[in-house]
């Protein structure tokens, strides 16, 4: 589910096509996990912050395709 979150994260951030947009979402992703490990009172597993890190570059990376793809085909 973490993942899937941050992908559609970047594909919304990639079709913003800003590129302090794509930054401001990535640090966000990143402060919202340093919140929440701050607020617990245990211990935090750095591989949720991986997983979203990379769930976010697969949904950036999955508009780019998609957009290299449709240039390719003369959709756009």
């Amino acid at each position: 589910m973490l993942l899937l979150t941050a992908t559609l994260l970047g594909m919304s951030a990639a079709f913003l096509r800003s590129a302090l947009s794509i930054a401001l979402v990535a640090l966000l992703i990143v402060a919202a996990f340093a919140g929440a490990g701050l607020v617990s009172g245990g211990t935090c597993a750095f591989t949720k912050l991986v997983y979203a890190l990379l769930g976010y570059n697969l949904g950036l990376f999955n508009v780019l395709c998609g957009l290299l793809l449709a240039r390719r085909l003369r959709l756009i």
